[in-house]
Parts: structure tokens; C-alpha cells; sequence
């Protein structure tokens, strides 16, 4: 099952700048950009709903994300352009987003290579077709 769905509810202007930015899929941005992106949407979800929205960013929340610690580098440019970007995202778009990433990492065109034994085991196991 390999789709490349961008969202399923609300394409807005924002989410159409991303588009066009990033392409149609988001194939332009790799793996690991997308997981990060997709730990920084959470993360501003989850804060816009405990402060008053207007007042914290994705700027803020990719910082809040501890990238420093969890990575042991600096924030990615490209992660910082993305969010600079989306200044003024609002949660319904954030959670549009995050859907469109979630969907590309597990069934699309950012979800992890399949390979080993492993992988092998657990498909025969459960049944799974993997193409």
C-alpha cells in the first residue's frame, strides 16, 4: 500500500506554500526531516493548547523540542526554514500536516527500508504483504 498523500482534510494556503516548496508528496524532504517536523508539530499542538495560541510559535516549539539534546546538534536549517515558513500555522493545519507525515513515514514515500530478517519474520507472522 504506497500512497503519497499530502492531506486528507483542509489544503490552505499555508499547507499550498508547503506544497510548492517542498513538492507534491513532500518528496523533497527526506526521512528524518519529516520525523522531526512531525515531533514539532506535535509539540505545537499540544503547547497551543495550554497557552494562549497566538503567543507560541513553531519556531518555539521546534526549540521547546529539545533538538539540542536529542539530536546533540543545533536545530536543522531546513527544519528552521520549514517552521519560519509556517509562521502563524493554525492547530486544525498542524494536525493536516502531521496526518500527511504520519501517513508518508508508515505506508509512503518516507517509510523505512525494509530489509533483514526481522522484517521477514514479522510479515510472515502477521500476514503481511510488503511490496
Amino acid at each position: 500500500m504506497t500512497t503519497g498523500l499530502v492531506t486528507y482534510y483542509g489544503q490552505t494556503p499555508t499547507i499550498d506554500q508547503l506544497i510548492e516548496n517542498y513538492g507534491a508528496y513532500l518528496e523533497k524532504l527526506d526521512r528524518e526531516t519529516k520525523l522531526l517536523l512531525r515531533t514539532v508539530l506535535t509539540n505545537y499542538v499540544f503547547m497551543r493548547e495550554r497557552h494562549e495560541p497566538s503567543s507560541y510559535t513553531l519556531i518555539e516549539a521546534s526549540r521547546d523540542a529539545l533538538f539540542v539534546t536529542f539530536l546533540g546538534m543545533d536545530t536543522p536549517q531546513l527544519l528552521v526554514d520549514i517552521c519560519s515558513q509556517l509562521n502563524g500555522l493554525t492547530t486544525h493545519e498542524a494536525e493536516t500536516i502531521f496526518e500527511a507525515l504520519q501517513h508518508q513515514i508508515r505506508w509512503g514515500n518516507a517509510q523505512i527500508e525494509k530489509s533483514g530478517k526481522f522484517d521477514s519474520a514479522l510479515n510472515k507472522k502477521n500476514q503481511i504483504i510488503v511490496e
